[in-house]
């Protein structure tokens, strides 16, 4: 399947509905959910304030039982005791969709005891608090009424007791004084002018509760003008999918930005906040493709692509960056798909800036990163050994020097895929064929020579491990290497560097091996 993201040029597809001057925000972030967890919404009830409303719950992907389910356990133990955290919604970060002031609230509501379960009566309705039924409590719970610039108001609705902070809302008591007249289901608590939080778009406001008129745990949005009318809303990024129990990483995965959310059912990827590095490891072939178009949507493109084989399975190790810049990227290509879409990427004025190849069952895989911009390169895969020199030479001929030489042991020998630039790193040195010994000496003497490791990659040849390294003498730069690390080690050394100020640049997988281990590099 072709894997094409230009970041620059990304096609809303979504919803068809009138284009909207304002786009807003989901109000979740993607990094508050794990890889298996996704928001859920479906077409909302159809009143006249909120006829585009979304009722936002969650779904885990349970990989026991092979189905999408809204709680983090199992049935038996949901069945048994079905409490309000064991939704995988509950708890979750609440965001602001768009900047305004807060008009409208309520925050210290008590929660309703328990979501409703199929077989409660809808006439006595066991699961709603007490206090609500006696009309002590708004129909929206803890919640919050944002008025933007427009004159539009949207609800936030449901939330969990004080996960609200004070300084949104002033409103401290839990029960109303007296009951209120239930003409709306969303009793509209008003806020003095005075007293009106600001909030920036992105801001946080709180947490998903089950408060109010709530049959689980969900938050409740809706637009609505200064008359009271529905209003549809459009969102900024965010990607969509309809749920499938034989998908556990959803897919066909669908860009809605400059709409709505796709109607039906849908699971929805919120974007995650941008950062200036964002690197996986060890993720599972079949999973790669819905974590590229979730981190494309969110406005990173990547900057590093490795993948590798353990035990038969193929599995990528990446680093992204933010986008600031057109680009493409394609994985797990064979020979001739690599070479069709590298020179239609050529033809279309973009230049490899990374390449990569691992071993399959079915033969050597390429992957290739590309980037719009004017860049002398030099770039060639599955060559032999003496192949290889031969392009050294040539690339050292017109001042070139290695950005990336991946190696695989194929048939008995060794292939490799090189990408060399016209940039300028100093003095260079590139070995293909070095033991883990042998590695950790080259490090070392480089290092002595003033050269640091700029690239690594691992392989698999005749039993033995071996490494593919350059090194460079330029850019000048504080960093760390670490080879032969197994999972745990590389996320304990990950996190130690990054609490010291260092960023991933590099980290591969041994292709071939049976088990995972890894080769970093970072930098500061």
């Amino acid at each position: 399947m072709k894997l094409l993201a230009i970041a620059t040029t990304l096609t809303a597809i979504g919803l068809a509905m009138p284009a909207l001057a304002v786009q807003y925000d989901l109000p979740f972030k993607g990094q508050n959910f794990t890889d298996n967890e996704k928001i859920y919404t479906r077409d909302h009830a159809v009143t006249t304030s909120q006829q585009y409303g979304y009722d936002f719950s969650g779904r885990r992907y349970d990989f026991d039982n092979s189905r999408w389910t809204s709680v983090n356990t199992t049935l038996a133990v949901y069945d048994a005791a079905p409490t309000n955290n064991k939704h995988t919604i509950y708890s979750k970060s609440v965001y602001a969709m768009r900047a305004g002031r807060v008009v409208g609230c309520w925050r210290n509501a008590p929660e309703n005891p328990r979501p409703k379960l199929s077989a409660d009566s809808d006439v006595t309705r066991p699961w709603l608090h007490a206090d609500f039924k006696a009309g002590l409590i708004p129909g929206g719970g803890n919640m919050l009424w944002v008025e933007h610039d427009d004159g539009s108001r949207m609800l936030y609705a449901h939330m969990i007791p004080g996960s609200i902070g004070q300084d949104l809302c002033p409103h401290n008591a839990s029960l109303f004084p007296a009951p209120k007249g239930r003409n709306s289901e969303f009793i509209y608590v008003g806020v003095e002018p005075a007293q009106q939080a600001v909030i920036s778009k992105g801001q946080y406001l709180g947490r998903v509760g089950n408060s109010g008129s709530s049959t689980g745990p969900h938050l409740h949005v809706h637009l609505q003008n200064s008359s009271g009318v529905g209003q549809p809303i459009s969102f900024s990024r965010g990607i969509a999918t309809v749920p499938d129990n034989t998908k556990p990483y959803g897919g066909p995965w669908v860009r809605f930005a400059g709409s709505a959310i796709p109607a039906g059912p849908q699971l929805i990827w919120a974007p995650r906040t941008v950062s200036s590095r964002y690197a996986r490891h060890a993720v599972k072939a079949e999973a790669y493709q819905s974590l590229f178009t979730h981190l494309s949507d969110s406005g990173f493109k990547p900057s590093w692509l490795d993948g590798y084989n353990v035990s038969g399975n193929v599995f990528y190790n990446m680093v992204w960056q933010p986008s600031n810049i057109g680009w493409r990227s394609y994985h797990g290509r064979s020979s001739a798909s690599y070479q069709a879409v590298f020179n239609d990427a050529i033809a279309d004025g973009f230049v490899p800036v990374h390449v990569d190849s691992h071993i399959t069952g079915s033969g050597p895989r390429y992957s290739v990163i590309f980037e719009k911009k004017a860049l002398a390169t030099l770039a060639r895969h599955n060559l032999s050994y003496a192949q290889h020199v031969q392009v050294m030479e040539q690339a050292k001929d017109l001042g070139m020097r290695p950005v990336s030489v991946s190696v695989v042991s194929s048939g008995g020998e060794r292939r490799y895929t090189t990408l060399y630039h016209k940039h300028p790193v100093g003095s260079w040195t590139l070995s293909s064929q070095l033991s883990s010994a042998a590695y950790q000496n080259k490090v070392l003497t480089e290092e002595a020579a003033g050269r640091r490791p700029i690239y690594v990659t691992s392989y698999m040849h005749q039993g033995d491990v071996n490494y593919s390294a350059v090194f460079a003498q330029l850019p000048l730069k504080t960093w760390e290497a670490r080879h032969g690390q197994s999972s745990a080690t590389y996320q304990n050394n990950f996190n130690m560097l990054g609490g010291q100020g260092f960023a991933i640049d590099v980290v591969s997988g041994i292709d071939g091996l049976n088990v995972h281990r890894f080769a970093a590099i970072w930098t500061k």
